[in-house]
């Protein structure tokens, strides 16, 4: 699952590529990002990467996902939804997009296409789906942030069973995000509501839907990811106004371990399956951040910081240990240079599972 910070007003992107798109293998000196053009895409808003390395990226601006493969070859371009703002690949192969919308189109659909990038088929969620997430099952859990087209957040959670049939919509907090699902099935949800009504929570509910805790977080949570020891990591991006800056770390139970301080408005989220944590800091359009920071997972030493370029966003690790970040303000994606992840990136009972 890949999310961009979702009030930000997106921008133009070009991916860093070699022959058409791709976002490894770009080389560059330590310290730097290394962001080569040639290839453009729109508004392109979450990376995943399949079994076979591919590439999958979903472009809000041009409704469509690209598939390169790890080479640098443009595979395809598929047609989506409305806006996609996230996607999922399950242990088949076939990739699940969340289609968002935007005000004057609202989005309430999420897209299944087959790993040759043929679409199976279009399902209605809730409004404005944000985040999406696989489980064991091969069921699909989309949140529903709400709020475009509508006076309201929206505060639910639809499942949908591996073919595209609604199993339920369950109730968690305001405005929901980013989702995860741990070793037990438990599903875990970052609800970053809006800043005029901030979430400010993350809900836990057990995999049959049951809702079995709230646990108070910092400033307008966007992205949520579960380590290798079952504990829950959560970007508190905060705002403009009022900048979250920190990164949460909550034990299975939902008690606060940790609290770190990162760069300004964190948005995306990587654990490698070293446990390593890697952090974009967003910064603001007006003050873009230029940082990503990686958390050792001793926690014992200072985490380290590494140059990129403005407001990196979305970030993905791939099998050989390449950080993948897109770069919003540089309207770019890179490799991040001096930086190497104990790869590939851990994502618990999730499809392609790693490792």
């Amino acid at each position: 699952m890949r999310i961009v910070k979702r009030f930000r007003t997106l921008l133009m992107l070009s991916l860093c590529s070699i022959a058409t798109v791709s976002v490894i293998n770009c080389g560059g000196g330590s310290g730097n990002t290394s962001a080569e053009t040639g290839a453009t895409s729109v508004n392109p808003s979450a990376i995943a990467i399949d079994a076979s390395g591919n590439i999958w990226v979903a472009n809000q601006g041009g409704n469509a996902v690209t598939e390169t493969d790890p080479s640098g070859t443009l595979l395809g371009t598929f047609t989506v939804g409305n806006n996609p703002s996230a996607i999922a690949i399950d242990a088949s192969g076939n990739v699940w997009v969340a289609n968002q919308g935007n005000a004057n189109n609202v989005g309430n659909t999420v897209t299944q296409l087959k790993p040759d990038g043929s679409k199976f088929g279009t399902f209605t969620v809730g409004n404005s789906p944000s985040g999406i997430a696989i489980d064991t099952s091969g069921n699909v859990w989309v949140t529903n942030h709400g709020g475009f087209g509508t006076t309201a957040l929206g505060n639910t959670v639809t499942e949908l069973n591996p073919s595209g049939t609604v199993i339920n919509t369950f109730t968690v907090g305001l405005g929901p995000v980013g989702i995860a699902i741990d070793a037990s099935g438990h599903v875990w949800v970052a609800n970053q509501g809006s800043a005029n009504a901030p979430g400010n929570t993350v809900t836990e509910l057990d995999s049959s839907g049951k809702l079995l805790n709230t646990f108070t977080v910092g400033l307008q949570p966007q992205i949520i990811r579960i380590d290798a020891s079952g504990n829950v990591w959560v970007t508190n991006t905060g705002n403009d106004t009022t900048p979250g800056n920190t990164v949460m770390e909550l034990s299975s139970s939902g008690t606060l371990i940790n609290t770190f301080t990162v760069g300004s408005e964190p948005v995306g989220l990587a654990i490698d399956s070293a446990g390593n944590v890697w952090v974009t800091n967003f910064g603001s359009i007006a003050a873009p951040g230029t940082t990503v920071t990686e958390l050792d997972p001793t926690k014992t030493v200072p985490p380290s910081t590494f140059q990129t370029g403005n407001n990196p966003g979305d970030v993905a690790i791939d099998s050989s240990g390449n950080v993948l970040v897109v770069n919003l303000g540089s309207n770019n994606a890179a490799v991040l240079a001096g930086a190497t992840a104990k790869g590939p990136e851990f994502f618990p009972y999730t499809g392609p599972i790693w490792p």
